[in-house]
Formats: structure tokens, C-alpha cells, sequence
């Protein structure tokens, strides 16, 4: 029984340790890469605020994106429904939700 437990919390330290490489690997990464990152870092600032630091629940985080906030330009019209919510889920994931 003990090694069964054992078992289990080493596969989840390794899937916790490995999420990073999967997120780099969602659609939303590469979105994020071509049309944010330009002005958003994941752990600083930079022109806007580092992604750790931002809004975490996903309707914020949607709005904002397709309406634009501040200096933040809209994409609403740039980007389909479907990849911002790839950006969105991508930005949780990185944010540790």
C-alpha cells in the first residue's frame, strides 16, 4: 500500500515538473509568442504587466484581450474566438491558475 502512495506522489511531481514543457506546446503558446510577447513576459513586466501578475479568471482575461486595456490595442478583431480562448487557456496554465 505504501509503495502504491509513493508511486503516485512521484508521478505527480513529475507531471507538475514536466507542465511547463507542456504548456509551451498549446496552441495558445505560439499565439501568445507571435502577438504578446512583444510587450508581456511571463514572470516581469514589460510594457504590460508580466503574465504571473495578471487577472487570473478567464473571463478578465478574454475581455481584455478582445477589447484591449490601457495601452493594450484590441485583438477582438485579429483573432478568432477560438484562439483567444487558446491564449487564455495558455495564460492560465503558465499563471499556475
Amino acid at each position: 500500500m505504501n509503495k502504491t502512495i509513493l508511486s503516485a506522489v512521484i508521478a505527480s511531481v513529475a507531471l507538475l515538473a514536466a507542465s511547463p514543457a507542456f504548456a509551451s506546446d498549446m496552441p495558445g503558446a505560439k499565439i501568445f509568442k507571435g502577438k504578446c510577447k512583444m510587450c508581456h513576459e511571463l514572470d516581469k513586466k514589460k510594457v504590460g504587466p508580466a503574465v504571473k501578475d495578471m487577472n487570473k479568471d478567464p473571463a478578465v482575461l478574454k475581455q481584455t484581450i478582445i477589447t484591449g486595456r490601457g495601452q493594450m490595442p484590441k485583438f477582438g478583431h485579429k483573432l478568432s474566438a477560438e484562439q483567444i480562448d487558446e491564449v487564455v487557456a495558455y495564460l492560465q496554465s503558465v499563471q499556475g491558475k
